[in-house]
């Protein structure tokens, strides 16, 4: 008589890791414990033993999105270590374009998530500033690199998208517009995203050596 596969474990690792796969096919408002269980082929009320409620899983698949990314150079330098920080979860959030709105609306809470925060704090505050600029220098750059990647990347349902006819808006009111919708099917998003990253180190950079004066 053969043996039945043995069913892999719940575990909360398991369970976030369904829940992304489900965000990412089927967008964030598909996500529910009664989907997961189906997903995992388990009772939902077996999933809160492992993740308490709907926020503790949002806040689990804000760390599982994290856990992607790259490990941090070493460096000497807080503003080159930024720059790979800010890319780096440029990229993760371009993997993962669904989760955008959590990393919008929420913070890190877990011990994973808060790892990352320490890193950059530690970061910033070690190259001189201020326990206050550290945090504002930290969350400008989160607040730059979720808002370009939701503006560029961020998944919209059909029936919400937009398509404006720039062409015919009347020349004569609106040269310098029709002139750059003209450029937009080969304007470079990662160029300008770049553009926005070193125009606001240069500023942090202003910042820091006002502070050391």
């Amino acid at each position: 008589m053969s043996k039945s596969p043995k069913r892999e474990a719940l575990s909360r690792q398991r369970i976030l890791q369904a829940a992304l796969a489900i965000v990412d096919r089927d967008g964030l408002e598909a996500v529910s414990m009664r989907r997961l269980g189906e997903e995992l082929g388990v009772e939902a009320m077996s999933l809160y033993n492992h993740v308490a409620n709907k926020a503790a899983l949002l806040d689990g698949i804000f760390e599982a999105v994290l856990a992607e990314l790259p490990p941090p150079r070493r460096t000497s330098s807080w503003a080159s270590a930024l720059r790979g920080g800010a890319r780096g979860l440029r990229a993760v959030l371009r993997a993962h374009p669904a989760v955008i709105p959590i990393f919008a609306a929420r913070p890190a809470v877990t011990p994973a998530s808060l790892v990352h925060v320490e890193s950059a704090l530690s970061t910033l505050r070690n190259a001189g500033f201020s326990v206050h600029d550290a945090l504002s220098v930290f969350q400008i750059v989160v607040a730059y690199v979720v808002g370009h990647t939701a503006q560029a990347h961020a998944p919209r349902r059909p029936e919400e998208r937009s398509f404006p006819a720039y062409a015919e808006l009347e020349a004569a009111v609106f040269p310098t517009v029709r002139e750059v919708a003209a450029a937009l099917s080969h304007h470079d998003l990662d160029r300008e995203f770049n553009i926005g990253l070193e125009a606001l180190m240069a500023g942090f950079e202003v910042r820091l050596s006002k502070v050391h004066r």
